[in-house]
């Protein structure tokens, strides 16, 4: 039932914070104020960040007078991790502990370090049941929540920008609950895809965003971080081409055709979705597209994604099922509503009447809910002790002879209830070694996924005109800091597929005694792919190409993505570079084509996968 209350309403972004106040108005929300802070930090400057986000949110409270409210906040989508998985078609009583292992299996870090919320998905009818996984670590999430108590204000909830931004859309427009649309929330880190269709809901991010395109101007202009996105500010748009920049002065011209090149790169990244969308989920495609989110607001956004992604495209309002209160200023409202999604979806869901329902519990917020649960049986405790006392009291000189008598006549019934117990204790043995061999089980039935999304991973974010990837294999037990690639000629290592073997006999390499792992079970650290770079015509040394190899490495799964299954840091990267690729040429009588110079490349899990040795298994 819904429940429309005043809500105040909190998103802490990449680049910005945003609060907004909503009170009830009939069956439904009205915007009574909001306000907004802009937070430009240069990248060498993040470690600050949370300096500036405690300032902002401490003007905001100012501002709009909230000292001492509950805060329903939510977290940008780069901050989490969010998952897709599926839970076989068993018991679904115990729903909770199944993702709990699931999340082990899914969230490159461990179960302790995280905090997780789940929602299940619509049934489509496949046999098994659909779940979208939302964690972030602990540790962001108590850094956060400290800046928005420390400012005065109380946390109520925790929700994502994904899932809130979703909440909001389909309050504001109930009339795409069928047809298949898609949404895209520009912000400064990341682009957030979200595809809603009748029963289905999928979304991906990637790093084609506001940030992206400040880079680009500060590369091309030789230009500051903060100078790029000052001038993409103030003179910033979107080249439509076409003779489009022929009566612009020259700087702004070329201005506008770097952000168009850039504007490309997301063009593409959304066209793949679609193309993954409808191939791996089987979705239907977009009819429509909504933007929104900071990056939106460049002027001809809207045109050019609309004339390369062959859609129609129009801007998202948020705000459309809310009224607007006569303190907030309408003209400032008409841009900054592209921007205020998440946190209308905070307030929709507060009120109950979303379809995503994520709460991520900082840690002081869940112990103070465990201790609100615990109070009414503590006061029913002590009532009941105290009214014991009072009988005990006055019953104890005439229970005192009694009390004889009763034993005796207790005893048979006594040694029953040990005999009873013994029987107990034995059953619940064998039941907790049926849980310990159950989980076993489970865990080994959730690594049925590990190799696809290390695959699915690779080719989603792989692709490219540059380079293209014919091996993949993975690697036991590989020290990547120790083996360097020089003299190596085929995969390194102890490989957890042997290509030697034919179809008669095992796959599995048994793991050799010399090898000295002891009782260690052998893992899966990292993987070997080899490939092709293709040859820049009239140019020997192929830079371009086999950097851009490199700098798949470093920005598609390198330490800047949070949710990389791989293991790469910058620092590695430059000082040991031999140590996780190698180029071969078609000179000295290399089995290399001319037009491309092969690759080898080791990429570093982040979290190892158990290798099973042959016979661990058993029928």
């Amino acid at each position: 039932m819904a429940e429309y209350k005043t809500t105040v309403a909190l998103e802490i972004g990449a680049q910005s914070v945003t609060m907004g106040v909503f009170t009830p108005a009939g069956k439904g929300f009205a915007l009574s104020r909001y306000a907004r802070r802009e937070i430009l930090l240069d990248p060498i400057e993040e470690g600050m960040r949370m300096d500036y986000v405690s300032s902002a949110i401490a003007e905001l409270v100012t501002e709009l007078k909230v000292k001492g409210s509950d805060v329903r906040n939510v977290v940008s989508g780069q901050q989490v991790f969010m998952r897709f998985i599926k839970l076989p078609a068993l018991d679904m009583d115990n729903i909770a502990e199944q993702v709990g292992y699931e999340a082990q299996q899914h969230i490159p870090f461990p179960l302790d370090d995280i905090i997780y919320s789940y929602q299940e998905l619509p049934d489509r009818g496949t046999g098994e049941l659909e779940v979208l996984l939302v964690a972030i670590k602990k540790d962001v999430l108590d850094s956060l929540n400290g800046q928005v108590e420390g400012s005065g204000l109380k946390t109520r909830s925790v929700d994502c920008s994904i899932t809130s931004l979703y909440n909001a859309f389909r309050v504001s427009y109930p009339e795409d609950e069928e047809q298949p649309v898609m949404i895209l929330d520009i912000g400064a880190k990341t682009t957030d895809i979200i595809f809603a269709e009748a029963g289905r809901f999928f979304t991906r991010s990637v790093t084609a965003a506001g940030s992206f395109i400040t880079n680009s101007i500060a590369r091309e202009f030789g230009l500051s971080f903060r100078e790029a996105e000052k001038m993409k500010i103030e003179s910033g748009m979107v080249s439509l081409g076409n003779g489009f920049t022929d009566n612009l002065p020259e700087q702004e011209a070329a201005l506008a055709t770097t952000i168009r090149n850039a504007m490309s790169r997301l063009s593409s990244e959304v066209q793949r979705t679609i193309n993954h969308y409808r191939g791996q989920y089987k979705g239907t495609a977009p009819v429509k597209a909504y933007i929104c989110g900071g990056g939106a607001r460049m002027p001809y956004a809207v045109e050019f994604l609309q004339s390369t992604l062959n859609l129609e495209v129009e801007y998202l309002n948020p705000l459309a099922a809310f009224s607007i209160g006569s303190k907030v200023d309408e003209e400032a409202l008409g841009m900054d509503a592209l921007c205020l999604g998440p946190i209308a979806g905070a307030a929709v869901s507060g009120a109950g009447v979303g379809e995503f329902s994520i709460d991520l519990v900082p840690t002081s917020v869940g112990k103070e809910r465990a201790e609100l649960q615990m109070l009414p049986k503590v006061i029913a405790g002590g009532v009941i002790a105290l009214v014991g006392a009072g009988v005990f009291a006055f019953t104890a000189d005439s229970a005192a002879a009694d009390a004889e008598k009763m034993l005796k006549s207790a005893q048979p019934a006594v040694e029953s209830l040990e005999a009873i117990a013994g029987s107990i204790e034995s059953d619940k043995d064998k039941y907790d070694n049926s849980v310990k061999s159950l989980k076993e089980l489970q865990q080994q039935y959730a690594l049925r996924t590990a190799y696809a999304d290390i695959i699915k991973q690779i080719s989603e974010r792989g692709a490219s005109v540059k380079y293209w990837f014919t091996e993949f294999v993975p690697l036991v037990d590989y020290d990547v800091k120790s083996t360097s690639l020089k003299e190596v000629k085929e995969a390194p290592g102890n490989t957890l597929i042997n290509p030697n073997k034919n179809g008669k006999s095992s796959a599995i390499n048994e793991v050799k005694s010399e090898n000295k792992r002891g009782s260690k079970t052998p893992r899966i650290t990292a993987v070997y792919v080899s490939g092709y770079a293709v040859r820049q015509p009239g140019n020997d040394l192929n830079v371009e190409h086999h950097d851009a190899v490199r700098s798949l490495a470093r920005v598609q799964f390198g330490q800047v993505s949070a949710d990389s299954l791989f293991a790469y840091e910058d620092a590695e990267l430059k000082a040991k570079d031999a140590h996780f690729f190698k180029f071969i040429d078609w000179k000295a009588g290399n089995k290399v084509p001319k037009y491309a110079d092969k690759f080898m490349m080791i990429m570093p899990l982040k979290t190892p996968i158990p290798c099973p040795e042959p016979g661990i298994i058993k029928d």
